[in-house]
This record gives structure tokens, C-alpha cells and sequence, in this order.
């Protein structure tokens, strides 16, 4: 990783261990800690049968009354759980859960939940808590002076401080079901991880997994993760890796010692530009809601040449749509308004009134000022070469563009107060864009194009600017994808594919290179890491790959 933060991407994607998860290939949910369910009554309910002789790293047995203490002294607790989020709400109402045995559980919401088993595998193991462990630290089984005063041993001011702070991943006392489990943890360099002597999985000869005994995960700067990758001392990279760096990566395989496998990308681009629609300058807000001016400025970006120069040609110049292995590709809207064509950019941006320029050739706004517009990036996303490029492209036709790059925190700070022109971020996964469709409408702050519509809709209109006709529209259309049971997911499709046939005549958010593949350097000491898998955070790559067969060749 890059920063002591990023210890919670373990977490995230090796400890990745909830009541299903997903495929290798991203379309699948797959038994895990459950090993059936059912869904019945029109999608309002889900049972879970879970798998029996499954044991927490202390050996304590886990079943379901670690779900229930999740749901009934956690999730239903104001203290721990201020705000319950989306997925466990349907109707307005939270959702109910029964215990019908030790090893069952019913979930029970009041509409149908056409999403729920994915959220599930999205994200599953917030929803499972080491009861016997984290009772210790709650008022309902402690009396609450003796944990404020615990708290207060531990420079807590409140108790329920002290009971995250005993959930938290960097906590090495707490139980786990992961395969590995933290021994060392920060501010230790490296942060190391050792084997569950009780993890459940077994291979089909009956050994038990983890096959590898320790996971060491050092904090470098990305520059020397790529160095450290190319000169094989690291078993295992696919974060951080600059693809400026493939050839370097290709030529210096059989000197470092490892392969080169080409993961699919789950994200349908690697940069994508939203107008900020929610503008503060009116002038600029005019500008920006014209879908001319989005047309002409997608028209003068040269994709075939950053695909060249970043991607060495491997790519594909493209809106940002789903990739062309999703159900929910659209090939119109990949290709829409992609041709450089800088006579029709200017076209259109003479069409809008936008025809008067100042000396600099620069266009004038209709308050005489000149128009030019900031692209604010942060060192992380790796992407300033592309931006200038771009930076380029749009003042070439005279829409003067600078580049500004921030750190991470205040590029966040700036966007959450909307003062930005333009938005830039990595793709969300849109090989399932249900999961995630922050590009396509504003579902919520990473919604680049209108995030003051996002915090409407997520407010019930209490907060932020109310969408325009043509997002409410988009918004709609999600509501009922997830009114949708889950076995009809032929229709869940039709309905999004409409959402994006919007985003193809409204082009809210400009793509402009995708299907490159994700880079990932594997020593050759590695065994039964897939050649092909897809790779993305809503899939915990590489936790959908089964990293818990890994093995490591002896010498």
C-alpha cells in the first residue's frame, strides 16, 4: 500500500469472508458462510442456512446469534448505528431479522429487495460481529458506568467509541473468520498477518486452508511498489501498478522472477470528466447544463492518442459504459461522440453563443470574462499525464483549461463543497452498474457531474439541488431496478439499459480510454492464482479469486 490507511484494504479484499461472495469473473454470487438461501414472497425475503463447524480464530463456534447481535444490539442501537445505510432499508423501513435456529437466518423487508444478495456479496462481513467478544463492550450485557470508564482508560469520551475501536480491523484481540489473522499490527512496518488456526475451509483432499502462513503488507510510495514489483520482491501486485511501466513489467518478467497476468477490468474507463452541474458561478452553470458544450468538449478530446501515449494501444477509446463482457454493455453509447473532431467541437461551441474570443483565442463567457475551466486530480489516481493532455485538447478550442493537482483530502474537501469545474475519478465497477452507478446518475458524493442532486435524492429532497426532469427520470428507473426481484434480472437489465440510452443523448459524464486490462505481478513461486479473473473493488479482487488457495512453491 501506499499509506497506513491502506492496511484496511486487507479488510476489504483478502479477509473477505461473509455469507456469499462473488465468482472469479464478477457475475456470480457464490456460497460462503451460507451455504444455501432461498428467496421467497416476491424478493421481501431472504433465508440463509449457514454452514455448520465453522469456528472464530479463538475456536469459539460461530452461528447465528453473531448475526443477531449484529442486528439487535448493533444495527438497532442509536449509539453505534446513527444512520442505517440504504441497503438495509427498503419502504421506509428497516428491515427485520429472524433467527429460526442456530444455523438460519431470515432477512424480511417490507418491498422487494432486487439487490440484496449482490450488497451481500459486496460487502457481507460488516453484518457478522464475534457476539462473545464485543458483549464485553456493550451496555446492554456491561453496566454502561464500568464502560465509560474503560472508555476513559482509553481516551474515549463515550463508550461506543471504545466498542469500534474493539471492531476495528486494527484490533489483533478480536476473532476473526478470515484466513489469515493480524499479529503484528501498525504503526509495526510491515503489518504482518498469520494463519486462523481454525479457519473452516479446507481443500478437496482435506487439508486445511490457508495454504500460505504469513501475509506481510508493507507501506511504500507508489514509485518504489513498481520498482519493488518489477525487481521481484513482491509475490503479489496489482495496486499501484502504472501501466506507464508495461514495458518494463513485460521485458524484466524472466529476471524478477514473475509473470504478468491480464486481469478484466470491472471499470468501463480509466478516466472519466464530469462538469460539476451544480455549479456556483451561474454563468458557468448555464454553460455546463447545455449538452452541447459536453458534445463539443468530448468531440475535441484525442483518445487515440492518450491511448497511445498511456496505454501503449492496448486500450479502447470509449464513453464510460459498462465493458463489453457486462450484460449491460451498450455498444452506441460506448461509441457516442468518441471521433476527435475538433471543426465540430468548435461548431457547436459557436452554436451556444460561445463565439466571441479574446486575443488568446480563448472564448468568452456571456459575462465577457474568459471561459476557462480548472480540472482538479490528486497524485493517487496517476492520471495527470492524461489530464494534460486534455488540458490541451479543450483549449485548442478555445476553452482554456488548467490543471490543478491536490492532495487527496482537499481534492475530496473541494468537491463535497462543489467548488470545482471539473471532476475527475476512476471507474466504479461498471461491468455491474447496479451496484455502483454513481456515473450514470447522481446516486451519491462520487457522483463527479451533480453532487448536490445526489445529497437530494439521498435526503429525500431535505438537502442539495432537486435533479433535473432527465435524472429524476434515471432515478425512477433505479428505484424500480431495485423493486425488481432478483430472478428477474433480464428485466433489471432492460431497465438500466434505459437509464443509459439517457446518459447516450445527455453525455453527464465523459469517458475517454477502457478495457485495459489490470496489470498483476505474480512471482512464479505462486501457484493457483487464475490467469484470467476480473478485478475490481466491488468484486474484492483479489478476494474473489480465492486467495486462500494461494501457494508458494518451496525452493
Amino acid at each position: 500500500g501506499t499509506s497506513p490507511d491502506d492496511i484496511s484494504v486487507y479488510e476489504g479484499r483478502l479477509a473477505y469472508e461473509g455469507l456469499v461472495r462473488w465468482g472469479p469473473m464478477g457475475r456470480k454470487v457464490l456460497p460462503n458462510l451460507a451455504v444455501r438461501w432461498e428467496i421467497t414472497d416476491g424478493g421481501r425475503t431472504y433465508t440463509f442456512w449457514l454452514r455448520k463447524g465453522v469456528r472464530w480464530s479463538d475456536g469459539k463456534p460461530f452461528t447465528a446469534d453473531d448475526i443477531m447481535f449484529w442486528y439487535e444490539d448493533v444495527v438497532k442501537n442509536s449509539e453505534l448505528t446513527p444512520m442505517i445505510g440504504r441497503t438495509w432499508v427498503r419502504g421506509g423501513e428497516l428491515f427485520q431479522l429472524e433467527k429460526l435456529d442456530d444455523y438460519t437466518v431470515r432477512y424480511k423487508f417490507k418491498e422487494p429487495h432486487g439487490l440484496f444478495l449482490k450488497r451481500l456479496a459486496e460487502g457481507s462481513y460488516w453484518a457478522i460481529f464475534p457476539a462473545h467478544y464485543l458483549k464485553q463492550f456493550h451496555p446492554k450485557y456491561v453496566p454502561k458506568e464500568r464502560l465509560e470508564q474503560m472508555a476513559r482508560e482509553k481516551s474515549f469520551d463515550l463508550w461506543y467509541q471504545l466498542f469500534w475501536e474493539k471492531r476495528s480491523y486494527l484490533n489483533p484481540e478480536i476473532p476473526r473468520l478470515w484466513p489469515w489473522v493480524m499479529t503484528q499490527p501498525p504503526p509495526a512496518r510491515p503489518v504482518v498477518f498469520e494463519r486462523n488456526p481454525y479457519y473452516w475451509k479446507v481443500d478437496p483432499e482435506g487439508n486445511q486452508l490457508p495454504y500460505i502462513d504469513r501475509v506481510t503488507y508493507g507501506i511504500y510510495s507508489p514509485e518504489t511498489i513498481n520498482l519493488k514489483a518489477i525487481n521481484g520482491e513482491i509475490g503479489m501486485q496489482a495496486r499501484h501498478m502504472d501501466f506507464r511501466n508495461y514495458p518494463l513489467f513485460m521485458s524484466n518478467r524472466g529476471k524478477g522472477g514473475y509473470r504478468v497476468l491480464h486481469w478484466i477490468s470491472g471499470g468501463g474507463g480509466t478516466l472519466q470528466l464530469g462538469l460539476n452541474l451544480n455549479h456556483k458561478d451561474p454563468v458557468l452553470k448555464e454553460i455546463f447544463h447545455d449538452r452541447r458544450f459536453r458534445i463539443a468538449l468530448s468531440h475535441a478530446i484525442n483518445r487515440d492518442e492518450i491511448n497511445e501515449a498511456k496505454f501503449f494501444g492496448i486500450g479502447t477509446p470509449r464513453q464510460l459504459c459498462p465493458p463489453r463482457a457486462s450484460p449491460y454493455y451498450c455498444p452506441e453509447y460506448e461509441r457516442a461522440y468518441i471521433e476527435y473532431d475538433p471543426q465540430l467541437a468548435n461548431r457547436l461551441l459557436d452554436e451556444m453563443g460561445l463565439d466571441k474570443k479574446n486575443a488568446d483565442g480563448i472564448r468568452l463567457r456571456p459575462d465577457g470574462k474568459p471561459l476557462t475551466l480548472h480540472v482538479e486530480t490528486t497524485s493517487i489516481l496517476g492520471i495527470m499525464g492524461d489530464a494534460e493532455l486534455i488540458a490541451d485538447y479543450w483549449t485548442a478550442v478555445g476553452v482554456k483549461t488548467q490543471i490543478k493537482e491536490e492532495a487527496r483530502q482537499l481534492l475530496c474537501l473541494r468537491k463535497d463543497a462543489l467548488v470545482y469545474d471539473v471532476g475527475v475519478w476512476q471507474a466504479a465497477d461498471e461491468l455491474m452498474p447496479l451496484m455502483d452507478p454513481r456515473y450514470f446518475f447522481p446516486y451519491n458524493p462520487g457522483s463527479i457531474q451533480g453532487i448536490d442532486y445526489a445529497r437530494w435524492w439521498r435526503s429525500k429532497g431535505k438537502a442539495g439541488e432537486k435533479p433535473t426532469p432527465e435524472m429524476l427520470r434515471c432515478i425512477e428507473l433505479y428505484e424500480e431496478i431495485q423493486r425488481t426481484p432478483e430472478a428477474n434480472e433480464a428485466k433489471q437489465i432492460r431497465l438500466f439499459k434505459k437509464i443509459i440510452d439517457l446518459n447516450l443523448q445527455n453525455l453527464w459524464v465523459i469517458g475517454t480510454i477502457g478495457e485495459v486490462p489490470t496489470i498483476v505481478l505474480v512471482s512464479n513461486t505462486f501457484r493457483n492464482v487464475p490467469e484470467v479473473a476480473v478485478y475490481g473493488w466491488l468484486f474484492r479482487s483479489p478476494g474473489n479469486t480465492a486467495p486462500e488457495c494461494y501457494s508458494i512453491e518451496e525452493n
